[in-house]
């Protein structure tokens, strides 16, 4: 009777250690290799099994959404450098690490969408996302140890993959090298697109060559180059000045006052207004006088004249928008 009741307990307790014990190093590498960029799927019918009890690996949970309800930018512009994190470990370590005392511990990514892991991220009371959790080697064997082990990533502008992967190497000791996949389509695209560009120069290279050294082509090309720049073009690259402002009341602010500061789209407002002033300005002098009927010269005249007027009223009212108290205006129109 005794040894039937100790080969109970024996059994018992080993299908409860194996349940707190979760997957074991090669389980999760055979897991990791089985998905295309190394992440493991988790989802609310394995996290318990893949985080609870006592674990000899690290693991890294990225917590994201793809679907169009949740709208997640940073979602979609972080979950491709996390997997190529995930990618650069794999090349290097295929197998894992040797696991002792002495080398440090294998890595894991995993990744869990939102719709599909629900109860999952109810558990954090997240108020948004992504999120990245790291989960340390523990020799806990509560199954909700996980809760209170983890360590979250700060998320800070910049380069996602060099700043999650010095994160890691600060939290395990393990080196990163990023390898960065080649993208085929876009290979594919360029060499297609230069073959196509290639040929037609062949045969229409007389007509190219043509265009190519057309003055008008030029003297176009020369024109928008001086108003972009006159406009402060050069100035919007080095400053990194936003396009517009929203003021958060459903109201947009273009224009920005004072001389030290401008929006990226106050360069395509002015470049237009010089632009069109200038051409006002030649049909006036060049083409104007060409008219033969003195009526309709005399209608074309005054259209043109207004137009300049008009035009010239609103780029006095920009400026006096962006110098205070500038004395000289016409029409005010701001």
């Amino acid at each position: 009777m005794r040894a039937d009741l100790l080969s109970y307990i024996i059994v018992v307790t080993t299908l409860v250690t194996n349940v707190l014990a979760g997957f074991s190093n090669s389980e999760l590498l055979g897991m990791a290799k089985s998905h295309r960029n190394k992440v493991i799927t988790l989802n609310d019918q394995n996290y318990q099994e893949i985080l609870g009890g006592p674990r000899d690996y690290h693991l890294f949970v990225l917590l994201t959404s793809d679907s169009p309800q949740i709208n997640c930018a940073l979602c979609r512009e972080f979950k491709p450098d996390f997997e190529i994190v995930s990618n650069s470990w794999f090349k290097e370590h295929p197998q894992g690490v040797s696991v002792d005392e002495e080398t440090p511990k294998n890595i894991y990514f995993l990744s869990s969408e939102f719709m599909e892991s629900r109860s999952f991220f109810e558990i954090f009371q997240l108020n948004n996302i992504p999120k990245v959790y790291y989960f340390p080697p523990s020799q806990s064997t509560s199954p909700k140890n996980f809760i209170n082990e983890k360590l979250e990533y700060q998320f800070f502008s910049g380069e996602h993959k060099e700043l999650v992967k010095n994160w890691i190497t600060e939290l395990t000791g393990n080196q990163i090298n990023i390898f960065i996949p080649p993208d085929y389509s876009r290979i594919i695209i360029n060499a297609v697109a230069t073959f196509i560009l290639v040929v037609s120069l062949k045969i229409f290279h007389k007509q190219a060559l043509a265009f190519i050294s057309s003055r008008y082509l030029w003297s176009a090309f020369s024109l928008i180059a001086v108003l972009l720049l006159t406009t402060g073009y050069m100035f919007n690259q080095i400053r990194g000045v936003p396009y517009v402002r929203d003021l958060g009341n459903g109201n947009i602010q273009y224009i920005v006052p004072g001389q030290q500061n401008q929006f990226g789209v106050e360069t395509q407002i002015l470049s237009f207004i010089y632009g069109f002033l200038s051409l006002l300005v030649v049909v006036l002098i060049k083409k104007a006088p060409e008219i033969k009927s003195p009526s309709i010269q005399f209608i074309t005249v005054g259209i043109l004249a207004g137009l300049i007027f008009v035009f010239y009223s609103i780029y006095l009212s920009i400026f006096d928008m962006k110098g205070t108290g500038y004395p000289y205006k016409f029409m005010q129109f701001f």
